[in-house]
């Protein structure tokens, strides 16, 4: 029986070690973001790096412009390339403004785009022959360099545009993506080099540098529950960060969607005949540097751009249509969408050097210009106001004598104005200052209180001069109707003359 027993636990702890080992052996043949391809990126690239080329000329690159067709070099009226930032001498040139006549006597508007890109990395030094005529000389240096693609974006819908509170509530789709020529070059050749797309899950991101992560929305809240992006918990079933490879080209691929919340700086002095600018902006994330970087510690500088492509252009086009965009108190003019590129400087405190250092981040801005669909306001608010002004001012065709009737006429249509301001007092937006809207009721109030003033001042000289107050009131209801129009003109002229 002893040795039945002995035997029956020597088995069982055989069939425990077996587990246990086969366990370890599954364990440590595990593989990151449970993808071959990625594992083998982690264990054969420990470089690490956090810029994707390695430049050698004088930092100047061009900004973009869409022709409708295909994104090109944006140039002046004399087809002048226009600059979008120079990394090394950024002070003699005026946020995408300055445009480059010549690069070494070499006329540059009568080059292609191609070509204008290839004289961009002439090393050396070179001179520059500027459209504010300036002429200017440049050495190249070496910089590291990103180049983030704004791939796709596309609204959805925007399901709100708080004006009290500046707040713009929009539905999106966008997709970023970086080129990294230094992954193509650890997987070519291998086994793993196959057209795919590649989940990069937490773990890869806590063991390997992805300079697209620091690409970021500039958004007043990020609510988890109804946005999709980086900062979500990573599922690999719906992957918004990955690797694709497609015909020798590897990228990394972001995807940010969902409902996005964006503070919005209104101007309503012009309400309700106002036209808004929403502007959504995209961060690099990342501070530009003439003589330093992230990798090393040598005196290297660093550019990071964001550029949009085709998609970009065709989709915010495609929404200007009022069947696609649905807006109801708005309109979107047919140039009213634009992309642009900006430069955002700030003061930051250098912990390290103990000074203050300005620093520079390029930013791209999709600008939406909206026009407020006045109808609703002139017919439901203005002409109502409107008219009962005029039932307060024709108090005054009734005969001077009868002051009572002119007076509880005259007050009741001064009421009526003050009952009806409750109606429309939500329409209108609470602000620190008067907007055209308000400066035509408090104008209304004044003229609807004067019949009131009137009638009272008539009652107490009517039995002494009723021919000296028949003349003032006659005076009174031609000239103040006249100068009340001429007031309501002034409000709002440029209204008038457009």
């Amino acid at each position: 029986m002893k040795i039945k027993n002995i035997i029956k636990y020597a088995l069982l702890c055989i069939f425990f070690s077996k587990v246990i080992l086969f366990s370890s052996v599954s364990f440590s043949s595990e593989n990151i973001c449970d993808n071959e391809t990625m594992n083998y990126l982690i264990e054969n690239d420990p470089r690490n790096t956090a810029y994707n080329e390695t430049r050698y000329d004088a930092g100047i690159h061009f900004d973009f412009y869409w022709n409708k067709e295909i994104v090109i070099i944006k140039r002046n009226k004399d087809n002048y390339p226009i600059v979008r930032y120079s990394l090394f001498d950024n002070k003699n040139f005026e946020e995408s403004k300055t445009a480059i006549i010549k690069i070494n006597d070499r006329d540059l508007s009568k080059i292609s785009d191609k070509d204008l890109i290839n004289l961009t990395y002439f090393s050396g030094n070179n001179n520059y022959q500027l459209d504010n005529g300036k002429t200017i000389s440049i050495s190249s240096k070496p910089y590291k360099f990103n180049n983030f693609k704004l791939e796709d974006f596309k609204i959805l819908s925007i399901q709100n545009i708080d004006t009290n509170i500046g707040i713009l509530e929009m539905s999106f789709i966008s997709n970023f993506t970086n080129v990294r020529k230094d992954l193509l070059k650890t997987l070519k050749g291998t086994e793993f080099f196959t057209d795919q797309l590649i989940p990069i899950c937490q773990e890869a991101r806590y063991k390997n540098n992805w300079p697209l992560e620091t690409v970021e929305f500039e958004e007043f809240k990020y609510d988890a529950d109804v946005r999709e992006g980086l900062k979500n918990k990573e599922v690999l079933v719906n992957p918004v960060f990955q690797i694709t490879i497609d015909d020798d080209l590897l990228r990394t691929l972001r995807t940010e969607k969902g409902v996005g919340f964006f503070r919005q700086s209104f101007d309503f002095k012009k309400f309700p005949f106002d036209t808004q600018k929403l502007i959504i902006r995209i961060k690099t994330g990342v501070k530009n540097h003439t003589n330093r970087n992230f990798e090393d510690d040598s005196n290297i500088g660093t550019l990071t751009l964001i550029s949009p492509e085709a998609g970009v252009f065709k989709n915010l086009e495609n929404f200007i249509k009022p069947e696609v965009n649905k807006l109801k108190a708005w309109k979107i003019p047919n140039d009213g969408i634009s992309v642009k590129s900006k430069v955002l400087q700030s003061d930051e405190w250098n912990i390290y050097n103990q000074e203050v250092e300005t620093v520079e981040e390029n930013i791209l801005d999709i600008e939406v210009i909206i026009k407020r669909n006045f109808e609703h306001y002139v017919w439901k608010i203005m002409l109502p106001v409107f008219l009962i002004l005029c039932v307060a001012w024709y108090v005054l065709w009734i005969p001077t004598e009868k002051y009572e009737a002119r007076l509880n006429t005259s007050i009741i249509a001064l009421l009526a104005l003050i009952a009806y301001n409750f109606v429309f007092q939500d329409d209108i937006p609470r602000l620190e200052y008067l907007t055209d809207m308000d400066w035509f009721i408090l104008l209304s109030y004044i003229f609807c209180c004067i019949p009131v003033f009137l009638s009272i001042a008539f009652s107490k000289f009517i039995s002494k001069n009723q021919v000296k107050v028949m003349r003032i009131n006659k005076n009174i209801k031609i000239w103040g109707a006249v100068i009340y129009f001429l007031l309501t003109a002034q409000i709002f002229y440029k209204i008038i003359s457009f």
